[in-house]
């Protein structure tokens, strides 16, 4: 068995379609949208390969017209991202992004998945990073009964062994923040764990947002960040 797990594709179709491998398997850990200039198309692509997607707080703040909770560093670039988004999407789009679940969770071959977007309980807004300590991974994971958890939102790839748990942060396929302008995936596979990265036409991103009404301070801080693989 195969799986293919996706996260944080943040309105960003060129960085999804180079993702080509093959899996049994998709799951996405949520933020389709915003800060990228095509969240419609990358709906539509998500809604194509997999029917098992979490919601993320950019989905929640475009479907449901909350705040993103977003870090103040990234606030304004989601507050303008938000406003482009929610301008372009219909209400039955709005309508799926709110309506997505918070966790979900799977079996295979007697192996427990546990998907969510910030936390293993579901707290959307939780940052886990790399660098979170043993004790707070533990005090998350203590009420958890999943072999594997897979987490996003940071957008740093992430694999730690706690106890009888991996967790797993796939890092981002359209905005990784870690220094490397790749998409960044990962891969399940008889019982191992793989972070992937692949390159993607970068400039097709660029030229698509420099089209929206994003403020161009914003556009410009966006492609800094696509082109450098964060801020």
């Amino acid at each position: 068995m195969k799986i293919l797990i996706i996260s944080d594709i943040h309105g960003n179709p060129a960085a999804l379609d180079a993702i080509r491998e093959e899996a049994d398997k998709v799951f996405c850990l949520g933020d389709i949208v915003n800060y990228g200039p095509y969240p419609r198309e990358c709906i539509k692509r998500i809604r194509t390969l997999t029917d098992t997607v979490v919601r993320g707080n950019h989905d929640n703040a475009i479907g449901r017209d909350m705040d993103c909770g977003c870090s103040i560093r990234y606030k304004e670039l989601s507050d303008a991202g938000k406003s482009y988004t929610k301008s372009i999407l219909d209400k039955e789009e709005k309508q799926f992004l709110a309506s997505l679940p918070v966790t979900l969770t799977a079996e295979t071959g007697g192996i427990r998945f546990l998907f969510s977007h910030g936390s293993p309980g579901g707290d959307m807004y939780k940052y886990l990073r790399p660098d979170v300590s043993q004790n707070e991974l533990e005090d998350e994971l203590k009420d958890i009964h999943a072999d594997i958890v897979f987490i996003g939102h940071t957008h740093l790839p992430m694999v730690r062994k706690i106890h009888d748990i991996i967790v797993v942060n796939p890092g981002s396929v359209g905005q990784p923040r870690d220094g490397v302008p790749m998409a960044s995936y990962a891969v399940w596979e008889d019982g191992q764990v793989n972070i992937k990265r692949v390159p993607y036409d970068i400039d097709a991103t660029v030229r698509g947002l420099q089209g929206t009404n994003i403020p161009p301070q914003h556009v410009k801080t966006l492609t800094k960040i696509l082109k450098e693989g964060g801020m």
